[in-house]
């Protein structure tokens, strides 16, 4: 059990932001800041966690912050809300692609819809590099995804939806982003980056173990 430290802020400790239960900007007041470290001082690869207190001034509501602490400096740290419950990205999901669903996440809560909208083929466009498929336009990096076994068909038609999606909010067209497309958006690439970096590997790691079961032990 790692050790956890523990701050307690001066009563005036404010921030600004949405509150995530009126959806408003709004004054919220720090109650309390709690640190938890990870397992392994030396892991680098892996933050720490820290927990904040908050109360909004206009609902009155509280609500728990985290945010991550990385070792270098250079990560921006990655800052969401525990409470009232929002699903997290998992850790298997790369820093760099939680950081930009994340900054789409912001954007839709901030009703910045077109915004979220971009972000979302921003992180697209991450998938694709991180995964070493960097042609352009992204339709054929989306179709070099489902050519490489990396999303099926129906995923594809997904992640193309996206893509034009994106597109509306890249360029002026006269036409608004709706709450529903940008919130449709976000809850998609969410399944997106799940279905390739969390439940692909599971099932990868799934098919190893059941092939380790079933081979027969060597006997001399």
């Amino acid at each position: 059990m790692p050790d956890v430290e523990t701050s307690t802020p001066v009563q005036s400790t404010q921030r600004v932001m949405i509150c995530p239960h009126c959806e408003c900007p709004a004054i919220q007041e720090v109650k309390g800041v709690v640190v938890v470290p990870k397992d392994d001082p030396e892991d680098h690869d892996s933050p720490d966690f820290e927990y904040t207190l908050l109360r909004c001034t206009d609902c009155r509501e509280a609500s728990l912050q985290v945010r991550e602490l990385w070792f270098f400096a250079s990560l921006n740290e990655v800052t969401k809300f525990a409470y009232p419950a929002q699903r997290q990205l998992s850790l298997d999901v790369p820093t760099e692609l939680r950081r930009e669903f994340e900054e789409a996440r912001t954007c839709f809560e901030a009703k910045a819809y077109t915004a979220a909208v971009v972000m979302v083929r921003r992180t697209l466009e991450g998938i694709g590099v991180d995964n070493e498929i960097t042609e352009r336009p992204l339709a054929r990096q989306i179709e070099r995804m489902k050519s490489e076994g990396l999303i099926d068909q129906s995923i594809a038609e997904w992640a193309d939806s996206l893509r034009v999606l994106g597109n509306q909010g890249a360029h002026y067209t006269g036409r608004q982003v709706s709450r529903e497309d940008a919130n449709d958006a976000i809850d998609f690439a969410e399944a997106l980056l799940d279905h390739i970096y969390v439940y692909k590997k599971r099932f990868e790691e799934f098919k190893k173990r059941n092939v380790a079961k079933s081979t027969p032990p060597i006997t001399t």
